[in-house]
């Protein structure tokens, strides 16, 4: 399967010339909106309303709500003439009720098929450990915007596969990379979703610049033990690994490339010869990118 990336300047688009595609398609990629919302259903978190919402209103162009940023780039996707959309987490700042809701209302918006996979902040209330046990607690939440499965997810439009793994916490599981494995195994071209890229040597440097710390899925260097604590990434899992090398070395020919989010800033390199991994600019940003798929 011949599979090429038109790379530009411009960080809110990509374009992949796929051989054998059905018809041409136009992916919409959203990431890390940051919102912070709540309601007296989660009474715990109304302070954090007030404190996150502030702080990222600092960052938003005009210093608005990060509400009303979603919901301009929601009005830019809408007059895209869309096929499907992405959202790779950290669209809330904390997993509350009502930001749930809120992401479920622009996912019904754009009105196309739309798949959903948690960043490290959708799972996690600032008032609790940060830890596989309040991930799990938590997981039920989700289900509305992850079709019931947040590990994993997976949607066929135009031909083409859409593939979700939860790596939130910086790790994968042997059940996500079988899934994985499956999925890219159908021999359709596919596309992944994560929220936390995979390390790649040319993303280090500004990873590590703005960080100081490699916060990336599958990084070996750059950890110091106060770094590893912070971020809670004690050392790699073997399924981690896997996926890893599987994605930069393995039989992965129709995967056309990864999206993701979480370093808050756009990127866009290759992982291996002729496949790209883009990170897209941060939605408090008002950063989207229009994944346009064309055949030849």
């Amino acid at each position: 399967m011949h599979i090429e990336h038109e790379l530009t300047p411009d960080d809110d688009t990509a374009t992949i010339f796929i051989e054998g595609l059905d018809k041409d398609l136009r992916i919409f990629h959203v990431t890390d909106s940051h919102m912070a919302e709540g309601d007296d259903r989660d009474p715990d978190a109304l302070e954090h309303v007030t404190s996150v919402g502030g702080r990222f209103a600092e960052r938003t162009p005009g210093g608005v709500p990060a509400q009303e940023v979603f919901r301009k780039t929601l009005q830019r996707g809408k007059e895209q003439d869309l096929d499907a959309a992405a959202f790779t987490g950290d669209m809330i700042h904390f997993p509350s009720y009502r930001g749930i809701e809120v992401i479920a209302e622009g996912m019904a918006e754009l009105a196309v098929p739309t798949i959903y996979t948690l960043g490290n902040h959708d799972w996690h209330f600032p008032h609790l450990p940060w830890n596989n046990e309040t991930r799990a607690a938590h997981y039920p939440r989700v289900h509305s915007i992850t079709d019931g499965n947040p590990t994993c997810q997976a949607i066929e439009v135009g031909g083409v596969r859409l593939i979700a793994i939860d790596n939130s916490n910086y790790q994968v599981t042997a059940d996500q990379v079988t899934f994985l494995r499956q999925q890219l195994g159908k021999g359709q071209p596919s596309l992944l979703f994560i929220h936390i890229p995979i390390c790649i040597e040319s993303l280090v440097p500004a990873v590590m610049e703005m960080w100081k710390a490699p916060i990336m899925m599958a990084a070996d260097e750059g950890w110091s033990e106060q770094t590893r604590e912070q971020w809670r990434v004690p050392g790699d899992e073997v399924a981690t690994r896997e996926c890893h090398e599987l994605l930069v070395s393995g039989d992965t020919a129709n995967l056309a490339g990864i999206f993701c989010g979480h370093v808050h800033f756009p990127h866009a390199d290759a992982y291996r010869d002729g496949r790209y991994q883009y990170v897209t600019t941060p939605g408090f940003a008002g950063g989207s990118r229009i994944i346009e798929l064309k055949g030849r």
